[in-house]
């Protein structure tokens, strides 16, 4: 997977999303201004400068031209890109629109108030354009005469595009397979990436930056296993990563940084296996969750029992107990208290009874570490 940083900030991305018309009520990120027209049955978007992305459908109104509306940023470089059959692969022809105004040529608008664009003639029919790659993207923009019209600049900024190609990135096939980066299925649910909205955060999951390294999630492969890491199961629970929260603490698992040593979760790997979500002493990738009672206490009792059983600032007597005792050790949180008794059995701090702890009881007691240290 070609993976390409991206120079936009998609922190606030409107995702406007009209359904035979309309659009759904999203503030945008500043004061705004409206682009209407007529285009046969068709999918409008519009990417702009400031990060901001909205798309509406066109209305079907029994005709050949369709009216549309939507809304920009004011003062902001945007291009709009227009798309009919959207939902057929073989016929979806996509087009990049361009605009005339006076002798300007461009394929960048800004505007300050509303504008209308009259009938803008889309082609239906993908057998009458030119695609030379195939992908369904013609290879010319498709110039739209302004008029000269006021409230409107032209000119050729670069938007959304950090490749710098020519193309949106949504647009780009950054995996070579055929097929641009918006009409693939990261996360095989049956929905196109530009309609796909897991999260109901009113962004497409695919162009979202959940780890915040400056990667839109579609182009995002951080551990090199060619698929995007926000579709993975890293800890196999079912759920996709850009939904998995399962400490309910509104920020996602496997981008958090559970032990705070600047790693997030699902790039940590402090001790040779990746430490949050390795469950699984054998194999590695967590199968079953490990648990105070069931996995730790026989531990304790086998390897500790014999001389913190009754004396010390540590004692092993019942499950309860131990887990109150494990919490008065020294550490800041639950889980440095954990680490400081896992780390004294292995040996390494001071320890009169040396190392205690094989290579399996090291990584069970690891695992439920990172899982939390919770009295489970």
């Amino acid at each position: 997977m070609k993976k390409n940083s991206i120079l936009l900030s998609l922190i606030a991305i409107p995702f406007l999303v009209g359904c035979g018309g309309g659009s759904s009520d999203t503030t945008l990120a500043s004061t705004t201004a409206k682009i209407s027209g007529t285009v046969p049955g068709t999918l409008i978007e519009a990417f702009c400068e400031d990060g901001t992305y909205v798309q509406v459908s066109s209305t079907q109104n029994g005709t050949s031209q369709h009216p549309f509306e939507i809304e920009i940023p004011q003062n902001t470089n945007c291009k709009l890109v227009m798309t009919t059959n959207e939902n057929n692969d073989s016929t979806r022809v996509i087009t990049p629109i361009g605009f005339i105004h006076g002798t300007t040529t461009g394929s960048t608008i800004t505007i300050n108030g509303d504008i209308n664009l009259s009938h803008i003639p889309l082609e239906l029919d993908y057998n009458n354009t030119i695609d030379t790659n195939g992908d369904h993207v013609v290879d010319q923009a498709l110039h739209v005469d302004l008029n000269n019209s006021t409230n409107i600049g032209v000119n050729n900024t670069p938007v959304f595009d950090t490749d710098r190609n020519g193309y949106i990135d949504a647009y780009d096939d950054d995996d070579n397979d055929g097929k641009v980066n918006a009409y693939e299925d990261d996360d095989n649910d049956g929905k196109y990436n530009i309609h796909d909205d897991d999260d109901n955060d009113d962004h497409p999951d695919y162009m979202e930056d959940d780890d915040k390294d400056g990667y839109i999630n579609h182009r995002d492969d951080d551990d090199e296993n060619d698929y995007p890491d926000y579709i993975e199961d890293y800890d196999n629970d079912g759920k996709p990563n850009h939904l998995d929260d399962d400490d309910d603490d509104d920020d996602l698992d496997y981008v958090e940084d559970d032990d705070k040593d600047g790693t997030p979760n699902y790039l940590d790997d402090d001790y040779d296996h990746d430490d949050y979500y390795d469950n699984n002493t054998s194999s590695g990738g967590m199968t079953t969750a490990k648990t105070f009672s069931a996995d730790v206490m026989p531990i304790l009792n086998s390897n500790c029992k014999s001389c913190h059983g009754t004396s010390g600032n540590f004692t092993v007597t019942t499950a309860s107990e131990t887990y109150t005792n494990i919490m008065a050790l020294r550490g800041t949180s639950t889980k440095d208290k954990a680490e400081y008794m896992k780390d004294k059995g292995d040996g390494d701090y001071s320890h009169g009874g040396g190392d205690k702890l094989n290579a399996t009881e090291y990584q069970t007691l690891e695992s439920w570490i990172y899982a939390g240290a919770m009295n489970n």
